[in-house]
């Protein structure tokens, strides 16, 4: 039981359902007869009865001991599987409960597949999403299902995704939760598509607020998407979203107050600049910003926008024992590898990984240190990947 992902199985209880009397199958009218959370057979092979009853207790265990046994040998044969922490794994499994357990590598599952081999967790809500039978009767609850899939996966280790907030009533799509947003004939319109452009808007990108979303929308979506080190694909989904919504820090009259200022005066003075974490962002507060900024080759503008945050919030990764590991890393050696630079893949800081640090600071006139701080981090992103020849 220790190896099967415990948020995976939050997940499948949450939409397969428990019956704890033996139906029918919804497709054959008859056999295999059903029960529990979806099982058609005993521990020992046999069937079900129609209408036999079980206990609670026995269709958990029995949920458990199908996943153990059917379900997580294929899964832990997927080459990146025992890299995921457990709520990817999690998600993982759910998604394989529902679609089969040889998903990985099989016809018809190449997009989820790609994402998953190449670790392109950037794009995982999206490759997750098209699996839910477009134009079918069950599209809505499989897409309600993929969307939980990839909060479960975007959501750190040890916490749970954030509740999702349903749109106003009037709005298409409100039943299933937030809707996706993106270009399509008719134009989607509505109040999502208003508080979108809204949000655009106070990024500082040049858009109508109409209410619809059309070409321009579209455009600035993908302009967005791409200053922010997201997949420019015009499609607002949560992750999108979620980062409009998270206001922009700088000075400004009235001044800025909050919590969000409080945590990032804190950060500030976490990494040696003279601030006080009084929650106000006023002068000393932008010194402290712009100093950090200069510090790690950031424009020194003074304003807290997304790039600034993601290196501010970003750990220093070096060298150590035992050997650091994790997403950050994974980032750092994606971006290495995308400029050329022999590394290998796989989310630890090891001494391969140190070379190629210092290697890429040797190349671009950084101190080669071997350690990934601000001034290495900052420059890693913004240098562009170096074209494959073929």
């Amino acid at each position: 039981m220790s190896r099967v992902p415990l948020p995976g199985i939050e997940l499948i209880k949450q939409f397969e359902g428990c019956h704890l009397k033996a139906y029918p199958d919804p497709l054959s009218g008859g056999r295999p007869y059903t029960v529990g959370w979806g099982s058609t057979r005993r521990r020992d092979g046999s069937p079900f009865a129609l209408g036999e009853i079980i206990s609670q207790k026995e269709a958990d265990d029995l949920l458990f001991w199908q996943i153990e046994q059917h379900f997580l040998p294929p899964l832990e044969k997927i080459p990146v599987w025992r890299m995921l922490n457990e709520n990817q794994q999690g998600a993982l499994l759910s998604f394989a409960y529902n679609l089969g357990a040889h998903f990985y590598g099989a016809s018809g599952f190449s997009t989820i597949s790609r994402v998953i081999r190449e670790r392109r967790w950037d794009q995982i809500e999206s490759a997750l999403l098209l699996y839910r039978n477009p134009g079918s009767n069950v599209e809505a609850g499989l897409r309600r299902r993929r969307q939980a899939e990839a909060d479960l996966f975007n959501t750190p280790s040890g916490q749970f995704p954030t509740p999702r907030v349903s749109p106003p009533a009037h709005a298409a799509g409100a039943a299933d939760g937030p809707r996706l947003l993106y270009l399509k004939t008719p134009p989607v319109t509505g109040e999502d598509v208003l508080t979108l452009q809204k949000l655009l808007l106070r990024s500082g990108a040049g858009v109508a607020v109409d209410g619809v979303f059309g070409p321009n929308t579209k455009r600035a979506v993908e302009r967005y998407q791409a200053v922010n080190g997201l997949k420019a694909d015009g499609i607002v989904g949560p992750q999108t979203l979620r980062l409009l919504k998270t206001r922009a820090l700088y000075l400004t009259q009235p001044l800025l107050t909050g919590d969000d200022v409080r945590e990032l005066q804190r950060t500030l003075a976490q990494k040696g600049l003279n601030v006080s974490a009084d929650g106000v962002f006023g002068s000393q507060t932008q010194q402290a910003v712009k100093a950090f900024q200069q510090a790690a080759g950031l424009k020194a503008d003074g304003i807290v926008g997304p790039k600034t945050r993601q290196i501010l919030s970003a750990r220093s990764l070096y060298l150590m024992r035992p050997y650091l590991s994790g997403p950050d890393v994974e980032l750092v050696q994606r971006a290495i590898a995308s400029l050329g630079i022999p590394i290998t893949l796989d989310g630890i800081f090891g001494p391969g990984t140190q070379v190629a640090v210092e290697t890429f600071q040797q190349r671009y006139g950084l101190l080669a240190d071997g350690v990934v701080g601000p001034k290495t981090l900052t420059k890693l992103l913004s240098t562009p990947p170096t074209p494959v020849r073929f």
